[in-house]
């Protein structure tokens, strides 16, 4: 590639944590391109990552894949002017691990259980947290205080905005039977707690429904609400475009996902943002920017149905309560409107950008990491070479018949 080709073009390298056609199924791909290049600050965007194959254009991005240990390679290839990982987990240890001299490298960390974050996080060069709940976890496996960032998720406030058209409204009341319905939004997974809602129904009268949108297994909880004879209370969809999701969000009587552990909670915003009374857990992030009885219904005793149908029951049928939370949460969604985000994030890659390029003591650290890295990876390799014969010999010493004893 000609020098003077890339002086005159920015460029970033992204490496999400899932395929990109992870997204599109997902049918919220479309937000990508202004996701991944906020305010086209960049020239050209690269999504590189082992999980990818071959290359193609997509969302304005080139899609690139490249085997784990070619990663270095391509990067001196590419010479990207930042590289940023979408996760503290492999996607950080690749980035960390196959960091090229001279490249600014960042972290997005959007999770806050600890087995998420992972070690290799405090060797990039700025760590990106969603939620103070993250910035703690960060923080708990050594990263520099002064290298973490606080940058919340973003909602296009154009496209998630309260839907009053009775139409539009009516048109996603005519899928179902008449009744007063919880909406719950996101992968099929503990995380969401999508049990104790479908537990939750029991404790509401029969009137109640609740539609699950998300990707991922069903089965569980499908099998859960036959158990609990609610079967025909739950309706489960796998999609909805973002374009659509607005006027679910403004229809539905309750927006409830007590999720037991959050990054961010993107679709708390969202809701929030469409006026939906939103009941959540009271747990970090969603108590950051979130206030129960003025922006939404936070719920101390999540794993509890009976204390989770009273707070829905409470926001579909208390006209006053509703309509304060419906206002509260507008207001409470303002602060993550997309150019406000935006310009936040654009700062943080104008600070990379102007890191110094010859960081020899990162570089020394980094090399420490890798020989650690390296030593334990060689240390269960031994251990589990040691144990394979041991336990082989186990099972031949029990599995020998026993010897009767003289004179039997």
């Amino acid at each position: 590639m000609a020098a003077s080709s890339k002086s005159t073009r920015r460029r970033l390298v992204v490496v999400p944590l899932d395929p990109i056609e992870t997204y599109e199924r997902s049918g919220h791909a479309d937000y990508l391109e202004a996701y991944f290049n906020p305010g086209r600050m960049f020239d050209e965007v690269f999504a590189v990552s082992p999980l990818e194959r071959g290359r193609r254009q997509a969302f304005g991005m080139t899609v690139l894949g490249v085997r784990e240990r070619e990663f270095a390679s391509a990067m001196r290839e590419l010479e990207p002017d930042v590289i940023r990982a979408y996760g503290g987990l492999w996607c950080s240890d690749l980035v960390c691990r196959q960091r090229v001299p001279g490249i600014p490298v960042m972290v997005s960390v959007h999770d806050s259980l600890p087995e998420r974050v992972f070690p290799s996080v405090r060797y990039a060069d700025l760590v990106v947290c969603m939620s103070e709940a993250v910035r703690r976890q960060v923080l708990a496996v050594g990263t520099d205080p002064a290298r973490i960032r606080l940058l919340p998720n973003r909602v296009d406030l154009t496209v998630f905005t309260p839907v009053r058209d009775p139409q539009a409204l009516q048109a996603i009341a005519a899928k179902f039977p008449p009744g007063r319905y919880i909406l719950h939004v996101g992968r099929k997974d503990r995380q969401k707690n999508i049990d104790n809602v479908v537990r939750s129904l029991v404790e509401l009268p029969s009137d109640y429904r609740a539609i699950f949108v998300g990707m991922g297994d069903r089965s569980p909880y499908v099998e859960l609400s036959r158990q609990l004879n609610v079967e025909s209370r739950c309706f489960w969809i796998d999609a909805i475009p973002n374009f659509e999701l607005p006027a679910w969000y403004s229809w539905c009587d309750c927006f409830c996902v007590p999720s037991r552990w959050e990054g961010f909670g993107f679709v708390f915003i969202e809701a929030a943002a469409c006026g939906a009374p939103v009941v959540t857990s009271d747990i970090g992030p969603m108590n950051e920017y979130l206030t129960d009885g003025v922006s939404a219904a936070l719920v101390k005793d999540y794993e509890n149905p009976k204390a989770l149908a009273q707070v829905v029951r409470r926001v579909s049928e208390d006209t006053e309560y509703r309509r304060r939370l419906s206002a509260g949460a507008v207001l409470a969604a303002q602060p993550f409107d997309r150019p406000i985000v935006d310009a936040a994030e654009m700062a943080i890659y104008r600070e990379a950008l102007a890191l110094p390029r010859n960081g020899a003591v990162r570089r020394l650290e980094i090399e420490r990491w890798r020989v650690q890295q390296s030593l334990r990876e060689a240390r269960q390799s031994v251990v589990s070479q040691v144990r394979r014969p041991l336990s082989f010999l186990r099972s031949v010493v029990n599995s020998r018949p026993s010897v009767p004893p003289a004179g039997a």
